[in-house]
């Protein structure tokens, strides 16, 4: 069944989906510009993700995903389903 929350992302790296002994595929909408990838990401280093934009990806068993926005906060909004 897929799990869903809405997630507070601000200026410090912080978590969307913890890491599971299971495959993830992972469904995000940003609602704030925010960047993404693993637990050290910074602007520079993750994946932009503008305001509005929709991203899916797979998460291998034991793999976490982070965000860290650009200023201030926004929410991103997070779909997950474990094969």
């Amino acid at each position: 069944m897929p799990q869903t929350s809405q997630v507070s992302v601000t200026t410090t790296a912080t978590l969307l989906v913890t890491a599971n002994r299971a495959d993830q595929m992972v469904y995000l909408h940003a609602k704030h510009q925010v960047y993404v990838g693993g637990p050290g990401v910074t602007t520079s280093t993750g994946y932009l993700m503008d305001n509005g934009d929709k991203l899916s990806m797979m998460l291998s068993d034991n793999e976490s995903l982070y965000a860290i926005a650009v200023t201030g906060s926004g929410t991103v909004q997070v779909m997950v389903t474990i094969n």
